[in-house]
């Protein structure tokens, strides 16, 4: 480790600059001698408040004893009109009471005295400090304003540095890029050559492929087709002899249908010849009755019995 001494800066000087946990600590330190100072400053202003309010109190007291002492000095009444006994005992207090008032006058003088010298004391042990504080500030402003000046010319040489440093990385990474690049672009090259080759060898044997399954779909089309034809003129014929055998089972039918027509149309004619005779039997009957009646009336029953000669012939019809 070596140390600045030149620039009178008690930190290490490391690669970029001086040690950082140095200089922090040199600026704790620094910050915390200055709280200290601070407090002892406080705490000097503080007692100097607490003696001058001490002093003021025994201001107050020593005035208080003054004016015991002047209350009890004055006698409650005169000399005149009373008896020498008493005269003697007023004298005696009045004079013990001056020696009390001058003895509470010395002390309260000596407590004056002796306060007024502590006070001075402390005054001047306060501007004492004040200045030490003062100086000790100074000083330490100074030191401080050295040490930031000092830290800012690091710091800008630092950041020249770091410029040029960053500057020499840059062209050194521009470099390596076009490198890189050339590197790449070459590759590429290759690996593009060869993936035509492998496309074209690809190509070839997609179209060999193609060429052999249109061959193989066609042989096949082929004899599915002729299949299907052979097939088609199979159900043909068999269309055409069941077509004839329809035609003759037709042409059957209609025969049996015209004779059948024949027949129902001689019917009504026979239907009439049937009427026709129905009637005239009726009309035999009707008369063969008529004549019964009137024979009965002359012959007997015998004789109605017998058929007449007129219903003979109208029956054999």
């Amino acid at each position: 480790m070596a140390y600045d001494h030149d620039r009178g800066m008690p930190f290490t000087i490391v690669r970029k600059g001086y040690d950082k946990d140095e200089v922090r600590r040199y600026y704790d330190r620094f910050d915390s001698e200055l709280r200290l100072t601070a407090t002892d400053r406080d705490a000097a202003a503080a007692q100097a408040r607490e003696l001058a309010i001490q002093l003021e109190d025994a201001r107050d007291e020593i005035d208080e004893l003054r004016r015991d002492v002047d209350r009890l000095s004055v006698p409650p009444t005169t000399a005149e009109g009373m008896s020498e006994r008493i005269s003697r005992m007023l004298r005696l207090a009045s004079d013990e009471a001056s020696e009390v008032r001058a003895k509470a006058e010395a002390d309260a003088a000596e407590m004056v005295s002796v306060a007024e010298q502590e006070s001075e004391r402390l005054r001047q042990l306060y501007e004492t400090k004040m200045s030490e504080l003062e100086d000790r500030r100074a000083a330490l402003e100074r030191e401080h304003e050295q040490t930031m000046t000092a830290a800012r010319a690091e710091g800008t040489r630092i950041v020249e540095a770091a410029v040029a440093e960053r500057d020499r990385l840059t062209a050194e990474a521009e470099a390596k890029r076009a490198q890189v690049q050339q590197d790449f672009e070459i590759t590429m090259a290759e690996r593009r050559a060869k993936a035509l080759a492998a496309i074209e060898e690809l190509e070839t044997n997609s179209k060999a492929e193609a060429h052999r399954r249109l061959t193989d779909a066609s042989r096949e089309a082929q004899r599915r087709l002729q299949v299907a034809t052979e097939q088609s003129e199979r159900k043909i014929a068999h269309a055409k002899e069941l077509a004839e055998e329809l035609r003759v089972l037709r042409s059957r039918i209609l025969a049996q249908l015209l004779g059948i027509r024949g027949q129902l149309d001689s019917v009504p004619a026979m239907l009439a010849s049937v009427n026709r005779e129905s009637e005239l039997l009726d009309n035999a009957e009707s008369s063969a009755a008529s004549d019964g009646e009137s024979a009965d009336s002359g012959d007997g029953s015998d004789e109605s019995d017998s058929p007449s000669d007129e219903q003979l012939p109208a029956r054999t019809k």
